[in-house]
């Protein structure tokens, strides 16, 4: 899935900037800092599976489970096979999270229709997105503090079972943040 790696490959950055960002913090606040694993291009630097379980924050799901509203947290490690690995976790928008999916849209391609290409989907996941940003923020995005991304169909998923044609928006901070609530009607 290689627009699902680049977007969960960018939340983990956002993980880290964010761990890195919070160190003066409050006690509370440090300790979910600490789950995050920045990520780095020399994959036996990154924590096993092992090392993280304990550390992880939420229910671990499927990034396709998400549902519209839902908080969600990204992992980066390495599984048993020391081959890198990315985990969702979904949790409560009252803790710190990384990100909250704000809209789902279907692409408009009618079944059976070939796989349109990565930027093709990217390309229109985007402008659906963005259409679905303001309503769910209540500020225009030019204006707001919280950026875009999406979780999206690979090729795979594409050619595969037809709701896997679901494009997840979701909303994190544009300064790579943590989020603290819900971020629906924030106006941020």
């Amino acid at each position: 899935m290689p627009g699902a790696n680049r977007i969960l490959t960018a939340a983990a950055l956002v993980l880290a900037l964010a761990a890195a960002g919070c160190a003066d913090e409050e006690p509370e606040q440090s300790r979910l800092d600490e789950v995050f694993v920045e990520p780095t291009a020399e994959p036996d630097l990154l924590p096993t599976e092992e090392d993280l379980r304990d550390r992880f924050e939420g229910l671990v799901t499927e990034p396709y489970d998400l549902l519209v509203g839902m908080c969600f947290n990204q992992y980066r490690y390495l599984d048993r096979n020391d081959l890198p690995a990315q985990l969702t976790t979904a949790i409560g928008c009252s803790r710190p999270h990384n990100a909250q999916v704000y809209a789902i849209v279907a692409h408009d391609a009618p079944p059976g229709a070939p796989y349109p290409g990565e930027e093709a989907v990217n390309n229109w996941g985007l402008m659906q997105c963005y259409e679905q940003f303001e309503p769910f923020v209540g500020l225009v995005y030019e204006l707001s503090e919280l950026d875009i991304g999406m979780i999206t169909p690979s090729r795979t998923d594409w050619e595969g079972e037809s709701y896997r044609r679901r494009i997840s928006c979701y909303v994190f901070d544009r300064n790579r943040w943590l989020l603290k609530t819900d971020m629906e009607n924030i106006g941020l």
